[in-house]
């Protein structure tokens, strides 16, 4: 029987954008389902269920509930790895490439980039699939290899007075991670919105000397 290699090749098009469209719309969904029941409630029929489809579809693109989560993780890779790619800083002295580079660390679009229950949840995950302890592992070598680039830069132009770019960042690093979620559970509970706001930015400009003066302390 003949058949229309043009209608072939429309149909195989057809089926590839529609998973470009709907994988990252299920890939959204199953964070927030997580978000609202936990990692191990966040059933593929509940994020089917969220989004009014059949979990038959959500099966057929990722196969088990383990891609999926993979595939959440290079989503939550892809939202951090723009923030670092779209860090502007050529144009800057030393100095205001130092404090740009401290206010966006500590700022509210990396805080807020990804709900920081989401993050516990993939870290949870990471210890028991070892895909996913990769994964994340890349993501903060990713983000290691940031820090370093830039504190090279600043060594070099005699902005911050430690000679070991690698541990600066490594330092830098747990100051992030630590604060964001220490901040989770101790800054931001407070039900007064201005109060609140007003907390958080005393919070962050803290942490952002506290910051300068490591690495401009002198050892």
């Amino acid at each position: 029987m003949y058949q229309n290699p043009d209608k072939s090749i429309c149909e195989k098009m057809k089926k590839r954008l529609n998973a470009e469209i709907q994988k990252p719309k299920i890939v959204k969904s199953f964070f927030k389902t997580i978000l609202a029941e936990g990692f191990e409630g966040a059933s593929i029929a509940k994020v089917a269920k969220r989004m009014k489809i059949h979990p038959s579809l959500i099966l057929h693109y990722f196969g088990n509930k383990e891609n999926l989560t993979l595939a959440l993780v290079d989503y939550v890779i892809d939202e951090y790895g723009s923030l670092l790619k779209n860090f502007k800083s050529q144009d800057l002295t030393p100095e205001d490439r130092l404090t740009r580079l401290l206010e966006a660390l500590w700022s509210r679009e990396y805080y807020e980039k990804i709900h920081v229950a989401g993050s516990f949840a993939v870290l949870a995950v990471s210890f028991r699939n070892k895909k996913i302890y990769g994964k994340v592992r890349e993501l903060y070598r990713v983000f290691k290899k940031f820090l370093v680039r830039e504190f090279t830069y600043l060594i070099d132009h005699r902005m911050i007075s430690t000679n070991n770019p690698e541990q600066a960042a490594e330092i830098i690093m747990t100051m992030i991670e630590g604060s964001r979620h220490f901040r989770t559970f101790i800054v931001d509970d407070d039900g007064d919105d201005d109060r609140e706001e007003d907390r958080i930015r005393r919070y962050n400009l803290g942490m952002i000397e506290a910051a300068r003066q490591f690495l401009k302390r002198k050892d």
